[in-house]
This record gives C-alpha cells, sequence and structure tokens, in this order.
C-alpha cells in the first residue's frame, strides 16, 4: 500500500476511533447527569417525607394541647381515646404522655391523693431510680413535674409512672425552655427506658384553675406538659416507605440543643469500589429544615457507580460503540487493500497491455507510443533519433534441439541483457519471435548509434548458461535513422530490416547502417 495511502487509512482510523470515544464519553456523561438529577429528585422526596413527617408532629402536639386544655382535669378515660385515635392516625408517634405541674410544698399530698383515688403503688421518683443509673445533678424548680399519662400503655413503661422530668438529664433544659415559650420544643435524642432511641416534642399547657377544686390537686391540674415521644426509627420507616434509592447515604441531625446535634437518623453510604472513586462523582447535598420546634439537617452522599452507568441501555449503546470500533478499522483496511488491489490488477492490465508477456519488454503498443513521442520531440525540437532492428542468429535451431522452454529462458536472459545494455531513456521492445527493436530517442550521431548497437551485440554474444547447458547466441543488428530513412515507424523498421538482412548474408553477427538507396 502506498505511504500516503496508509496516512490516509491511518487518519480516518484515528479520526472514527476518536469520534467513538467522544460518543461513549457523551452517553457516560449524560448518565451521569441524569443520575445527578435523579439524586436530586430523591433528596427533594426524601426532604419532603421529614418535612412532612416534623409538620405532623406538630400538628399533633397542637392538638393534643388544645384537647388537654378543653378535657375535665380528671378525664383519663377521654384522654386515653383521643390518644388511640392519634396513634392509629399517626404510627409514626411512639406515644403520647402528659406531666403535670406539682408545687414542691403539696408532693407528699398529690402522691397520697394519687395512690388513693388512682394507683395504689403510686409514686413520685426521680429518673436514676428507674433507669438505674448514677444519680446526676438536677436543676431544682418550684414545680416538680411527674408523667401521669401515656398512651399506649405499654407494660415495659410502667415504670415511667410518677418520674420527675427535671430528674430526667435529656429533659431538663427542654422542660426549662418550654415553660418559658408558648411553642414547642424538641428535646436530645435518648435512649428509651424500654429500648430504642427517641426525642420528646413537648408544650406547656395552661388553663384555668377551677375554683372548687383548689383545696386538693386533682390528676391533670391546671399546669401541663403535653409530649409526643417520637422513635428515631419512625423516620426511617418513613423514608424507606417512600422507596429511597438504597445507594443514598442519609444522616439526620437534630438540632435541639445550640451546643449539641443528634443523630436521628443515619443510613450509610452503599460501599464501591475503588475504579468507581477514579471514574465518577460523589454526590453531597446538604438540607436545612428550618422549623422552630425541630431544627433538623439532612446531609444526603451517593457515589456513583459503574454499575448505575452501565444500564441495560446504555450497555448496549456501548457494546454497539465498542463492537464499531473493531470492526471500523477492519472494514477501512479491507476497503483500502481491496482499493490496492484493485490499483495493482489495474496496473498489471495496463503493463500487459504494454509489455511482453514472457521477456518484460516494451510490445508492439508501446513502441508505437514511444515512437510517436520521439517524432513529436523531433518535429518541434528537431532531435534525431535511431531505430534498431535486433534479430537472433539460428535462434531456431536453439528450440529445435533443446525444446521452447529453453528458448524461452534464453529469450528472457537476452532481453534482460539488453535492458541493461541500453539507457533509461531507450526502448527496448520484442518484435517478434527472436527479433528485438531499440528506440533510440536523443541519437546525437551515427557513430554514437552504431557504437550502442556493438555494446548490445557483444553482451548478447556472452555465453548464457541454461538449466541444460551453456550455449553462445549472436545477432545481426540493422540501423535507421530519422528523418533519413523515413518518419514513421514502419518505414524505419523496414530499412532497418533491409540493413539487418545483408548483414546475414554476409556471415551473421554484425553490425550495419541502412543505405538511402535501400529506400527506392
Amino acid at each position: 500500500m502506498p505511504l500516503n495511502r496508509r496516512y490516509a487509512s491511518a487518519g480516518f482510523i484515528i479520526l472514527t476511533l476518536g469520534l467513538l470515544v467522544f460518543c461513549a464519553l457523551a452517553l457516560i456523561k449524560a448518565e451521569t447527569q441524569r443520575q445527578e438529577a435523579r439524586f436530586a429528585g430523591y433528596v427533594h422526596d426524601v426532604s419532603g417525607i421529614v418535612r412532612n413527617q416534623l409538620d405532623t408532629n406538630d400538628a399533633v402536639l397542637a392538638g393534643f394541647s388544645a384537647f388537654l386544655q378543653a378535657v375535665d382535669q380528671s378525664d383519663t378515660e377521654s384522654a386515653s381515646r383521643y390518644a388511640a385515635a392519634v396513634s392509629a392516625a399517626y404510627p409514626h408517634i411512639y406515644m403520647l404522655e402528659v406531666a403535670r405541674a406539682v408545687p414542691v410544698a403539696e408532693q407528699a399530698n398529690f402522691q397520697a391523693l394519687l395512690r388513693r383515688t388512682w394507683n395504689p403503688d403510686f409514686k413520685l421518683k426521680q429518673f436514676p431510680d428507674v433507669g438505674e443509673q448514677a444519680r446526676a445533678p438536677y436543676t431544682a424548680l418550684k414545680e416538680t413535674w411527674p408523667v401521669l399519662f401515656m398512651y399506649p400503655p405499654l407494660p415495659q413503661a410502667t415504670e415511667i409512672y410518677g418520674v420527675r422530668l427535671e430528674t430526667v438529664p435529656h429533659l431538663t433544659s427542654a422542660l426549662i425552655k418550654s415553660r418559658n415559650t408558648a411553642k414547642a420544643v424538641a428535646s436530645p435524642l435518648f435512649p428509651m427506658y424500654e429500648g430504642g432511641s427517641a426525642y420528646i416534642l413537648l408544650r406547656t399547657v395552661i388553663r384555668p384553675e377551677r375554683r372548687e377544686q383548689r383545696a386538693l390537686p386533682n390528676f391533670f391540674g391546671s399546669t401541663m406538659v403535653a409530649m409526643l415521644v417520637i422513635s428515631a426509627d419512625s423516620l426511617l420507616k418513613a423514608i424507606n416507605e417512600g422507596n429511597v434509592d438504597p445507594s443514598i447515604g442519609i444522616r439526620a441531625q437534630l438540632k435541639a440543643d445550640p451546643d449539641a446535634e443528634s443523630t436521628v437518623l443515619s443510613i450509610p453510604i452503599r460501599e464501591a469500589g475503588w475504579i468507581d472513586f477514579m471514574l465518577f462523582p460523589r454526590f453531597e447535598q446538604q438540607v436545612e429544615i428550618g422549623g422552630a420546634s425541630q431544627p433538623m439537617t439532612l446531609l444526603y452522599e451517593r457515589q456513583l457507580r459503574l454499575d448505575d452507568v452501565l444500564g441495560p441501555e446504555t450497555s448496549i449503546i456501548l457494546l454497539v460503540l465498542t463492537a464499531l470500533g473493531f470492526l471500523t478499522p477492519m472494514a477501512v483496511m479491507r476497503h483500502f487493500k481491496a482499493i490496492h488491489k484493485a490499483e495493482a490488477e489495474h496496473s498489471r492490465s495496463v503493463y500487459l497491455a504494454s509489455h511482453d508477456v514472457l521477456t518484460g519488454l516494451a510490445n508492439r503498443y508501446l513502441l508505437t507510443e514511444r515512437f510517436d513521442h520521439a517524432l513529436a520531440r523531433y518535429t518541434t525540437q528537431d532531435i534525431p533519433f535511431a531505430v534498431l532492428l535486433i534479430d537472433l542468429d539460428d535462434f531456431k535451431e536453439i528450440n529445435d534441439s533443446e525444446g521452447h522452454a529453453v528458448g524461452d529462458q534464453a529469450l528472457q536472459i537476452i532481453a534482460s541483457r539488453m535492458t541493461r545494455a541500453s539507457r533509461s531513456s531507450h526502448t527496448v521492445a520484442r518484435y517478434g519471435g527472436d527479433e528485438f527493436v531499440v528506440l533510440i530517442a536523443d541519437s546525437v550521431s551515427r557513430q554514437a548509434v552504431e557504437d550502442e548497437a556493438k555494446r548490445i551485440l557483444r553482451t548478447i554474444q556472452e555465453p548464457i548458461a541454461l538449466n541444460t547447458r551453456t550455449i553462445s547466441l549472436s545477432c545481426s543488428v540493422g540501423i535507421s535513422f530519422c528523418p533519413d530513412h523515413g518518419r514513421d515507424i514502419d518505414t524505419l523498421i523496414k530499412a532497418a530490416d533491409r540493413a539487418m538482412y545483408e548483414i546475414k548474408q554476409f556471415g551473421k553477427s554484425g553490425v550495419a547502417i541502412a543505405r538511402s538507396e535501400q529506400l527506392s
């Protein structure tokens, strides 16, 4: 294949492969952007789920607080029915609780009253006594806040009845804050007595005290704290019900205390391999839910993976591009090879049309074409030329004695010698079976042409080593000149032929120039 065609084919292959690689990268980039948009959609959906649940908590607590303001101070049955309805409607709320304010001076009377009218085993307790933990100092208040109501009344939470809220470390600051505001307040995350973790959303409820009941403290009293116990698992359940991408890592931090953040939810990010970290981005987003009662920060993470990008459709397209990457160079090489083969066949056809098949010398067609060029140069530039007719002496005897195969071999050797003995500007042609014509297109003088003819004669007379034996041949050479002996090829060849036959009549093996009188 020619060098320029090699460069062309290589350039085309490189361009094609470059386009295929560009398409593959563009496809991967588009899929990456699609995954990023999908990630943003998940973030929006999950944040909406969390926001709705937090808003629901506020609404439920507001409704529970309003109920406590309206319910009779000792109507625990109505409170239980209301709490049951709330629990059925909002299963993510783990428990509803109520603690009431009891003046410190009335603690003993209040405890005795509840033992007599409600539960003979009721006792005011400190939280460490329940949790079997070391006692911790707590802020003493003007009133104590025992837990009196819980729904549902779980057996494992029975010990919580009578626990004073101010003795619970994770509730003290929230309780104090709640006493100073009419809004809901969230506690930090804490481990529950019955297992798991939760945080409490609480709100102070104050109602006018009834005159006829001032003498003795009643069950709910006039100052209470309504509480919702929100299990951390409820948020995870809500997110899972939202059909969230399992590859996304989510961390929810409740900022109930400015000095500390509670991790309410932590879903670990799906593990990825080193190739994923090298090739693909890591999506991260932070969402702030700025609720007054439950301010929360949501952190989302997702490491894009190879199997995320290589979905069924993308994989099929990439496989097609890969196949094209392999097939294109093959097709291009095959195409250029076919072109090269066609050109070679064409060149061979042209060569065979203008050269002798046996010797490779010019044939009569090419000789005539070169003669026309020489004649045109003579006509326009007055450059004379000569024609040599060479006939091998007694060549028929070689064919008869050795066979035509040996004769053909001898002709090939002689043709090669004549080509080497002639200049590149000359045309050596096979004119007949053992006849050759040499067109000397730039003859400077008759003597120079005659000397070249003698050189060809000597070359042909050198011994020829054949397959069977070594032979020696001679030849007779006739010379004619243009314009002295004619201006067309047939006339010049006839003149050279007559000069050549004169040599054969006088012993062969010689060179003769045509005489002018021979033309008459």
